[in-house]
């Protein structure tokens, strides 16, 4: 039986579609969505009028269903971004809407990795990722012990390890700066993983009591990630890797909806090299934010708890997520990554900003420009402050456009500050002044037109 739903307040952002059965497909101006598992009595049908759709986010994991070419269609008139995602929790595709392209971001993006500029970019990067790091180990270590009882007795104190880690990470955040090479950042945010991981591997995860009996031995504490091939990472054999496995790829789609909307190129990497079947930016854009991730995952198993009805175990020993956990990680923890992502993103355009390309083709006016590049520079941005790459433009972006409106600028305070000051001189617009002479106008205006109206018509009937 398949059971026609309106979506939650949770799902109002972020759908997850599930299920044999799925089918999305658009009928009389509608977006329908089927899913879930009819022969167990959990099906559901979804509609979405146009005019009152909020989800911005489609999360696809059913195996097999049709999504018609009218519901993609429909989907990027209205803003969604579709992402597919495999059981193993592999990012199939992503379809985003288009957003303004820019061609000197792009440029500059794919000179920087030729120059000196781009060893800047990656000791940025890693930077950023060293820092999230300590920062997630101080904020684990209360988690660890308070909410999910870590069993520390051979280990020394969290905070005393915690301190001892993350002067290891400082130090290699410091050694960045006499870093000029890619194997030297490498090794580097490898000895910084070590640390990081040092901390979590072997802690308890929040398994209750009953259930010690019925699960695996290596399921009821935090594995170390494997260091092997791409595809034995994806296949995780334990229930917190497998965890990390779909969030990471939760991460990956708003990384690529982010890099979409600031005009970034997904194949320019720095740190990940160019790879024909790998988009090499995506993953250099990941890594200052996997660790936010970490937090936010532990934090909401922490809360919610973990149960064996929430993983499969395949007959070669790779686990796999429930749909309904799945669902249920995509919901809380997308909406977490939105804003760091799109910080993030706005904050390495910014960085490219500063680089400076000599065009040998550019044209100011119509005319050969034969002034010197200092003479032609661009002012700063009226926000942010960064050299803009354009003269004509004031502001980097549409956010530092926004920023500027509401922090700075602030139309509304000042809008609200003129109509005080109005009232109490015993002004109104609304009801007195100017406005009360245009609004009496137009109503004697009316009043005529339909006295005239009135007039014309009883005319004709006398005439008959």
């Amino acid at each position: 039986m398949i059971e026609r739903a309106q979506p939650t307040p949770r799902e109002s952002e972020i759908l997850v579609v599930e299920g044999y059965v799925a089918e999305i497909k658009v009928d009389q101006g509608h977006l329908i969505i089927c899913d879930g598992f009819p022969s167990e009595g959990s099906g559901r049908e979804i509609h979405f009028p146009r005019g009152k759709c909020a989800i911005d986010r489609l999360v696809v994991r059913a195996p097999a269903g049709v999504i018609t070419i009218g519901a993609l269609d429909w989907c990027n008139r209205m803003g969604i971004s579709v992402a597919i995602v495999g059981s193993d929790s592999r990012l199939i595709n992503c379809l985003i809407p288009d957003a303004p392209h820019d061609g000197p971001i792009k440029r500059k993006q794919a000179i920087a990795g030729a120059t000196d500029f781009g060893v800047d970019l990656c000791r940025w990067l890693l930077r950023r990722k060293f820092s999230s790091q300590i920062e997630t180990l101080f904020a684990l270590a209360s988690i660890t012990v308070d909410k999910i009882n870590a069993k520390i007795s051979a280990n020394p104190s969290p905070e005393i390890l915690v301190k001892a880690l993350g002067e290891e990470i400082r130090f290699c955040e410091a050694a960045l700066s006499t870093c000029n090479t890619l194997d030297g950042f490498l090794a580097l945010e490898g000895t910084a993983a070590k640390s990081y991981w040092r901390f979590l591997t072997g802690r308890a995860l929040p398994w209750p009591l009953w259930t010690q009996k019925r699960i695996p031995a290596h399921w009821r504490a935090i594995c170390a990630r494997d260091t092997g091939s791409r595809s034995q990472v994806r296949d995780a054999r334990d229930p917190f890797n497998a965890i990390l496995n779909y969030s990471y790829t939760l991460l990956e789609v708003e990384a690529r909806i982010a890099c979409v909307a600031h005009g970034l190129d997904p194949d320019l990497g720095l740190l990940h090299v160019d790879d024909r079947l790998r988009e090499s930016f995506i993953f250099d854009f990941v890594e200052p934010l996997r660790a936010k991730v970490d937090l936010s995952a532990l934090e909401l198993i922490s809360k919610a708890g973990l149960r064996p009805y929430m993983f499969h175990e395949l007959r070669d020993g790779v686990v796999r997520l429930d749909p309904d956990f799945a669902k249920s990680l995509a919901q809380n923890l997308m909406p977490k990554m939105r804003g760091p992502a799109m910080d993030l993103a706005s904050q390495y355009v910014t960085q490219l900003r500063k680089v400076e390309i000599p065009y040998r083709l550019q044209r100011f006016g119509g005319k050969r420009s034969t002034l010197a590049p200092e003479a032609v520079s661009a002012a700063n941005c009226g926000y942010c402050q960064q050299p803009l790459h354009k003269k004509c433009l004031k502001f980097c972006g549409r956010r530092c456009y926004l920023r500027h409106t509401v922090e700075i600028r602030q139309p509304i305070k000042a809008a609200q500050a003129k109509l005080s000051e109005m009232r109490a001189q015993g002004l109104s617009p609304g009801h007195g002044g100017r406005a009360a002479e245009i609004r009496g106008a137009k109503i004697a205006a009316s009043n005529r037109r339909r006295l005239g109206e009135k007039r014309a018509r009883r005319r004709q009937q006398e005439a008959k």
